[in-house]
């Protein structure tokens, strides 16, 4: 029987020879590290060209949805009357019972709002932003509102028109913007509400997300300019009971005020979330990078 014995270089330091067995394999791994980088590096920039694309094509910018007779533009006032009581494709909250005309100066609930012509340019209450030539108003008593849904109703049509036909759509958020303009003599403090709703399985409108409007002068220092107030609704998730349910909007007094709410130029737009957009694109790096691997490991 025989042996090889490999001695080691006298004049090497102690470990060299060991460390020098690793030299190549660590070589390897710098290498395989270096690789890893690249590809990170190409699947953000693949996310951030996805990302550009989409906002280039449109995909991540927000869509309007209209909303029926949103500048309140019909109908007209009757020949020789200020006003019109009635408001297409928007229906007046009900009656609560507390309401009593008498209290209020004979005033029927169904007075309570409707809509009126802008005053001529130079008028002292001439309107000088409103959008078209009409707005509506609201007597700013509690619950003396206005909403519109897929289900609801006017004054001129017991059954629903089906008219404002929009849902909410998974991973999109929601803004609502309405112009306002607190009427002269109004009291201070004096709120009026602006929400998103849906109806649950029983039809009953719950409230999703509200931005209340407070009267004061600092806010409100004209009667001839309207202040556009936004509600905003986050991103719709899966689990949301609203989600895939037909969009609601309201406009309603919540505190009595002494005198009216003008109102106009209903908007809703629903917004893609960004973040939905980057997690798919870093999906498809993953499935990427996973596949790599793989092909590699083969």
């Amino acid at each position: 029987m025989s042996m090889t014995i490999q001695l080691r270089d006298p004049a090497a330091p102690v470990g060299f020879a060991a460390a020098g067995e690793k030299i190549p394999s660590v070589a390897r791994g710098v290498s395989q590290a270096a690789a890893s980088v690249r590809r990170c590096i190409c699947v953000s920039a693949c996310a951030t060209a996805l990302l550009a694309w989409a906002a280039g094509q449109g995909v991540l910018q927000a869509e309007t949805i209209a909303v029926p007779n949103g500048s309140f533009e019909s109908p007209t006032p009757p020949p020789g009357f200020p006003v019109n009581t009635s408001i297409d494709s928007w229906q007046e909250t009900p009656q609560p019972g507390w309401y009593d005309p008498d209290v209020f100066g004979g005033v029927t609930w169904d007075q309570l709002t409707g809509v009126f012509p802008n005053t001529a340019p130079g008028e002292p209450n001439h309107i000088d932003n409103l959008d078209g030539s009409q707005a509506a108003y609201l007597f700013a008593v509690p619950g003396a509102g206005l909403f519109q849904d897929y289900s609801s109703t006017d004054w001129n049509h017991p059954s629903p028109l089906h008219l404002f036909d929009a849902k909410f759509q998974l991973g999109m958020a929601y803004n609502l913007t309405v112009g306002v303009l607190g009427g002269s003599g109004m009291t201070d403090g004096a709120s009026l509400q602006l929400s998103f709703y849906y109806r649950d399985a029983g039809n009953n409108p719950v409230t999703i997300a509200s931005t209340d409007v407070t009267y004061s002068l600092a806010n409100f220092p004209t009667i001839t300019q309207l202040h556009d107030y936004q509600v905003s609704l986050p991103a719709v998730q899966a689990g949301d009971p609203w989600a895939g349910q037909n969009i609601g909007v309201q406009i309603a007094p919540t505190s009595l005020g002494g005198t009216y709410w003008d109102v106009d130029n209903v908007r809703v737009q629903a917004v893609p979330e960004p973040g939905s957009l980057s997690l798919l694109a870093l999906g498809f790096g993953g499935l990427w990078l996973a596949r790599a691997r793989s092909r590699q490991s083969a």
